[in-house]
Formats: structure tokens, sequence, C-alpha cells
């Protein structure tokens, strides 16, 4: 088994839906109700009650296993949690105040990280004491970096550097973004609307949406690494998420919400294969019996 991926996403009116990509190779036998390799779930809708605006994910070292959550709706922070025994819960949020953005990481040493674009623009970075967890104690662990106390930044992604023992930080905004390394280094990149992250051999490598069909790609610190991935469907990038495959080292992948349009991207990196892009769909399979079965998720 290679494991799965995780996407959470936000329902147009109410709650969170979360679906999981089946990532072991063609001709594998998928779990009973499960989809097929190389396909996406049906989804499961929870934290009903609300809407959400934004929702971050992370599966945590702690539990082990749990997804930790971070979610924005309107202004206002929560936080939830997902463990076999009991699904998902809701947690007692961080201490973001209002924000117009929050994500979410953990470094390698199993702390906790909440990231935080104030309604004006400032970024906030909260680490989370999980010695008693899954309660956690949030304290403000923000650098003293003027740059981080600009008001100029539309988006904001944490990233959990190998043996960082804090994230690096990437702020874009309209006219540039930023990169500020775990040890303090900063870094220009592109300017962009959406920003998201991966560890990379050398430090992060920075996936940043503009208005081009395209995300600029570019690894801070290292001469020549910026490149473009070609970007499927049309409209504007207005959401972005990617995550590393441990099971081909190197690869990224990578979703991207393009006018009203999900698509799932592969980037292998400059040196490896053309990616790949396909539009998100989920193909439900009810069990052959049609009895009360869950269809991909229960």
């Amino acid at each position: 088994m290679r494991g799965n991926l995780e996407l959470v996403l936000c329902d147009e009116q109410d709650g969170l839906w979360v679906h999981w990509f089946n990532s072991d190779p063609q001709g594998t036998a998928p779990e009973p109700g499960g989809p097929p390799p190389g396909e996406w779930s049906g989804g499961l809708r929870f934290a009903t009650g609300r809407r959400y605006d934004e929702v971050g994910v992370v599966q945590s070292r702690h539990g082990p296993h749990h997804l930790e959550l971070v979610a924005r709706s309107g202004d206002a922070s929560h936080r939830l949690r997902w463990s076999p025994e009991a699904a998902f819960t809701t947690e007692p949020p961080p201490p973001s105040g209002p924000a117009r953005g929050v994500v979410a990481a953990e470094t390698t040493n199993g702390v906790l990280w909440t990231g935080v674009l104030g309604t004006s623009g400032e970024p906030r970075v909260l680490r989370a004491d999980t010695s008693d967890y899954p309660h956690l104690t949030w304290s403000d662990d923000t650098p003293a970096h003027a740059l981080l106390h600009d008001s100029r930044w539309t988006a904001m992604a944490l990233v959990a550097v190998r043996d960082g023992a804090r994230p690096g930080i990437v702020l874009a905004g309209h006219r540039e973004g930023l990169y500020l390394s775990p040890t303090g280094e900063t870094h220009p990149i592109p300017a962009g609307t959406v920003a998201a992250a991966v560890a990379d051999d050398d430090g992060a490598r920075v996936y940043v949406g503009a208005e081009g069909p395209w995300l600029e790609v570019v690894t801070p610190g290292r001469a020549g690494g910026a490149r473009r991935l070609p970007l499927p469907g049309a409209g504007d990038v207005t959401a972005l998420a990617a995550t590393p495959v441990s099971f081909e080292p190197g690869r990224t992948d990578l979703v991207v919400r393009r006018g009203g349009q999900l698509w799932h991207l592969r980037d292998t990196g400059p040196g490896g294969a053309t990616a790949t892009a396909t539009a998100l769909m989920c193909r439900l399979t009810p069990a052959p019996d049609h009895g009360p079965h869950a269809v991909h998720r229960g």
C-alpha cells in the first residue's frame, strides 16, 4: 500500500467535504467500497452548521496519524481533528484573532503550527504545545522580522522543511512575494494571489498562482531553479494545495482550482517527465449487493 492523499474542501453553503485519492499501482485490489487505484473517492461531508471559506489539513504524527485541520469561516478560525475512534471532532480553535487566511503545518519535531494572515494583511505564526495532545496550548512565535509586519500580503503558506525547528514562511502579494527560511534568511519569490509549498532537498519548493495559465515554481535560495508549470482549464487560480509523495521522491501532487474546475496535477520536477493534469472527478461505486454500505467513505 502506497498510502492515500487526503483533500478537504469547503461546501458552498454548509460544512466541509473530505475525499481521498487511491495512490496504489494499477491492478491493485481496492479496499472494500473504495475507489480503484488512480481515482478519487466519493466525499464525506462533516462540520455542518456553518459555511467555511478556507481549510487546511496536515496528517499529524500525534495520535498517531490524526488529521489536524484549521478552517476559516468569515474572519473566525476553527480547529477540527480526525481520529479513528471518533472521526471528525471540533476542538478549541487557535487564538488567531480576526483573520482572512489560516494555514497549518507540523515540523519534523512534532510541533504543530498555525499561520494567520490578519484582516489587514499582517502575518502571524502560532506554535502549539502538544505535550497534552489533543489539547493544545498556543503561543505567538512570529519571527521578529520587519517584512512580517507589513500589510501588503494577500496569501500565506507554511512549509515544514527537513530538520527545521520551525516552518518556512511563504508570503505572496500582488506586487511581490517573500520566503522566510526557518533560520531567518529572506528570498524573493514571484508575486501572486495564492501559494503553496513542499519540502525540497534544498529547503522548500514554492508554487505561486497569478494571472497567467501556469504556476510559478521556485526553490528559494537556489540559482536557476525557477520554472513555470502549465495549467489546464481557464480562468483565475483561486485555490492551491500541494503535497510531496513519499513513494516517488521529487514528485509533488497538487490540486488547483481554476475557474469553476478542480484539477489534480502531478509535478515531477524539471528533470522528470512532463507534468500531467486531470480533472478531479469522483466516481461512486456502490457495493454489488446494493446494501446499506458506505460509498467510498463512512
